[in-house]
């Protein structure tokens, strides 16, 4: 075969290979297993943290359900004889940077008081517990602008069977007469109460009693006898 011929035919054989190359590479191209793009996936969020952007507290035992606002109503059945109750249930929403106190519960499990932390706001435990804040004050005693202190126990679950001490109105207090003589008692007696000084709390009670109803005096006389510290607590916290 002459030079020509033979470049002539290796041209077009290295034609022909060129061709089958090219038409076998999509199918060869579709074969090759696929590989996703890289999406950004969200990162689920840490527990017991606020979630500013869903205006929501998410415990560390998994998100509440805070659908309605309990309350704590305080009312009188006979006009003497005041009673709280608690109206809607208290749901654990989890701590915050403003209710990072300690909570206690019941033989029952349920949530029973709490106990203040350093920083903590009264608007803000009420929105840990799903309950109004303001009920919880006075509940509680929270004279009006007094601030909670750390170390302040709030009891969130009255017993209602247990009379409620007002702290601004004396029993059958006579129309005109100053109530702050009675107001700066009952606030003395809580401070005794709180600090285990029933001595002191016995010599407050000879001047408190009878600006109580008699139910309530008779709760509160046998509970200083039985040194019943926990139930003077919740009458006078």
């Amino acid at each position: 075969m002459k030079r020509s011929a033979k470049i002539t035919t290796a041209a077009v054989a290295a034609v022909v290979v060129a061709g089958v190359v090219a038409l076998a590479a999509p199918a060869m191209i579709d074969a090759l297993p696929r590989v996703s793009a890289p999406t950004e996936q969200a990162t689920p969020p840490a527990a017991g943290h606020d979630d500013a952007a869903e205006r929501t507290i998410v415990p560390a035992s998994g998100p509440g359900d805070c659908t309605s606002s309990a309350r704590i109503e305080i009312g009188s059945d006979d006009g003497s004889v005041m009673h709280a109750a608690l109206r809607g249930d208290l749901v654990e929403m989890g701590a915050s940077a403003l209710a990072n106190g300690v909570v206690t519960r019941d033989a029952e499990g349920e949530i029973f008081s709490y106990e203040v932390a350093p920083g903590d706001s009264l608007i803000a435990i009420g929105e840990r517990f799903c309950v109004d804040y303001v009920t919880v004050g006075s509940f509680n005693h929270v004279r009006g602008a007094e601030t909670i202190s750390p170390g302040d126990i709030l009891y969130l679950r009255p017993d209602p069977t247990i009379p409620f001490v007002d702290p601004y109105s004396p029993y059958n207090a006579e129309p005109g007469s100053s109530t702050i003589p009675y107001y700066d008692g009952v606030a003395a007696f809580s401070t005794a109460v709180t600090t285990a000084d029933l001595g002191a709390a016995r010599w407050l009670w000879q001047r408190l009693e009878k600006d109580m109803p008699p139910e309530t005096a008779a709760v509160i006389t046998q509970a200083l006898s039985n040194e019943d510290l926990s139930l003077l607590r919740r009458m006078f916290p």
